[in-house]
């Protein structure tokens, strides 16, 4: 085990209780490390369970993480202040050369196992109520399950620890693959036949019996596609996701009717989400926003900036830069990192080609801008709606009334450039466009978009949507597809989704019914990569996309077709992510810590 195993730091003051009874808070207690008898305790069994929670915000919604699982697939391009460049571009000498750049998900994932593993190793002789006990043991089960998912699915063969560690070793060595998925499966199938149905009450979406189903459905999938199969994985992860499907009610879970609805604020908690990662501004809890500043813990949650658009960089006399801005900077836009951009001609012409009766183009992407008089000053507020703002082409834009900023899915023609108040965007590699989108101004994701924040450049508080029902339906339909069902199965799958997205707002009735014929599928158009594009318009930017590229053995071929920066240089190494060169430096007993394949 490496020497990160074992070091843990935690601010014990956040805990999402799992079982009736459980203390909502501990006391504040930092510690470096946990010694046995801390998991013979409630609180340190409590505190454990609390500490691997609290450290999946140091992942999920944070900067570099965000922009290592979304580069390099045939969804997202670099924006114009990318940082970790070498992904996007597979530039693969960067690579080699930056295999630090996952330590921190490596460690993190670690640190938590060894944690999941004093819980379960100690907890059983701690003395309080059996049935808590068991929901307690039941998460830590859950937890060391989700942590050795990811760590699989990220890098393939990986150590295996089911004890748990006090002091380091300089020895260690990956284990084999099948042992790996039959430790992840048993961790899921136990833990689902103890967690509760639903979560209890004021404890947010922590693990369930449905998110440890789930998790196990996928695990099976991945393990169909792996050199570790077994005959009955496709199976498995069909019925699997079917009896979620099936015992909806009885789990707390159904689709929202309509898809922009799914993120909007105030609906993490829905019945449609399984699993959150929680943030709050409660300063008593740690990895907080400092409001006013732009600050936060290196936990805090910035997925609301990193696909937005420079939009507070256009001037009136665009693409001049002498003019005066047509949108300033303000809360409800947010705050502009330009990490990541879609792939507008992947997204436009496969993913989100059928605009007209799918809702899910619209409710993925903020396209247009209103003026609001900005700039504005930090901490400021924007212009009374009413008032005029910026001039454009001789036209007065007027302020919460008229769109200063359209990006538009199409070429446009002189006619209607000329009658248009604002700045029109084409997109930038269709024929005849002439003000085009950019690695600055492109069609910004709003999945994100946090209004509450006390600043404009506050980071956001909102939970982090980590696994939604939705995603169910497709895993069933990719089962489905590799022999679990039929291919009638998968379009019927397939199809529940598609009729969500056929509402739109100000329909009519009879809109609504075409919208809905229109959408379906039948099961001859099934193929994997319909179902990877279906998985694009359900969840872009939401984390999945590499690892579903690379579950389906898909990532070289779809970025080859489909990514201009990426394509050339893709690899079918590049399927797994390179193991850390601290690990690999700090095994110095036995056999030397291998590196991936291609990353040597």
């Amino acid at each position: 085990m490496n020497q990160q195993t074992f070091r843990f730091s935690l601010l014990l003051g956040t805990i999402l209780m799992i079982a009736t009874g459980c203390k909502k808070l501990l006391v504040e207690q930092p510690r470096l490390g946990f010694a046995p008898t801390f998991f013979t305790t409630s609180d340190g069994i409590q505190g454990g369970i609390a500490g691997i929670y609290s450290s999946f915000r140091s992942q999920w919604g944070t900067q570099i993480f965000t922009q290592l699982y979304n580069s390099g697939t045939d969804e997202s391009i670099r924006g114009a202040a990318a940082d970790v460049q070498h992904w996007f571009t597979y530039n693969q000498p960067l690579i080699k050369s930056s295999s630090g750049d996952y330590e921190g998900f490596w460690n993190t994932l670690f640190i938590d196992i060894n944690t999941a593993n004093g819980v379960l190793e100690y907890g059983a002789s701690v003395d309080i109520p059996a049935a808590t006990k068991t929901q307690l043991l039941a998460q830590a089960k859950f937890l060391r399950g989700f942590c050795y998912f990811y760590l699989v699915t990220t890098f393939g063969q990986v150590p295996l620890h089911t004890t748990f560690n006090t002091s380091p070793s300089a020895a260690d060595a990956p284990a084999p693959l099948a042992d790996l998925y039959a430790q992840i499966i048993k961790d899921f199938t136990e833990s689902a036949a103890d967690l509760p149905n639903l979560p209890a009450a004021g404890t947010g979406k922590p693990g369930t019996k449905s998110t440890a189903l789930y998790l196990l459905a996928k695990t099976y999938l991945w393990r169909g596609w792996s050199a570790a199969a077994q005959p009955a994985d496709f199976q498995q992860a069909y019925t699997i996701a079917k009896g979620i499907i099936d015992n909806k009610a009885t789990y707390g879970l159904d689709l929202l009717p309509f898809f922009n609805n799914v993120f909007r604020e105030g609906n993490e908690y829905s019945a449609e989400v399984l699993m959150v990662v929680d943030h709050t501004k409660d300063l008593k809890f740690g990895q907080n926003n400092q409001p006013g500043t732009g600050g936060g813990g290196a936990g805090a949650n910035q997925s609301n900036f990193f696909w937005r658009a420079g939009y507070d960089l256009i001037k009136s006399d665009y693409p001049g830069t002498s003019g005066t801005n047509v949108v300033g900077r303000d809360i409800q836009n947010g705050r502009p990192y330009r990490r990541i951009r879609p792939n507008m001609k992947y997204v436009l012409e496969t993913a989100f080609a059928n605009r007209a009766t799918d809702q899910r183009y619209n409710g993925t992407f903020q396209t247009i801008w209103l003026s609001n008089g900005g700039p504005y000053p930090t901490g400021a507020t924007t212009t009374t709606p009413g008032s005029n703002g910026a001039t454009v082409n001789g036209k007065v834009l007027i302020n919460k009334v008229d769109t200063a900023i359209w990006l538009r899915d199409r070429v446009v023609t002189p006619a209607e450039r000329a009658a248009f108040k604002g700045i029109i965007f084409e997109p930038d590699y269709q024929p005849g466009a002439t003000i085009k989108f950019t690695d600055q101004m492109f069609p910004t994701v709003r999945k994100f978009d946090d209004s509450t924040r006390g600043d404009q450049n506050d980071y956001s508080d909102r939970p982090y949507i980590l696994f939604r029902f939705s995603d169910v339906y497709l895993i069933a339909a990719e089962a489905a597809i590799k022999g679990g069902a039929t291919l009638q199965d998968a379009a019927t799958m397939i199809n529940v989704l598609r009729t969500r997205a056929a509402l739109m707002p100000n329909q009519t009735p009879a809109e609504y019914t075409a919208a809905v014929a229109a959408q379906q599928i039948t099961a001859a158009q099934v193929t994997l990569d319909f179902l990877l594009e279906e998985r694009s318009r359900e969840l872009f930017a939401e984390d999945t996309r590499w690892w579903d590229l690379s579950r389906t053995k898909k990532l070289v071929d779809r970025v080859k077709l489909f990514n201009p920066e990426g394509g050339p240089t893709v690899q079918s190494f590049n399927m797994l992510r390179p193991i850390p060169q601290s690990q690999i430096d700090l095994v110095t007993e036995g056999p030397k810590y291998p590196q991936n394949p291609g990353y040597e």
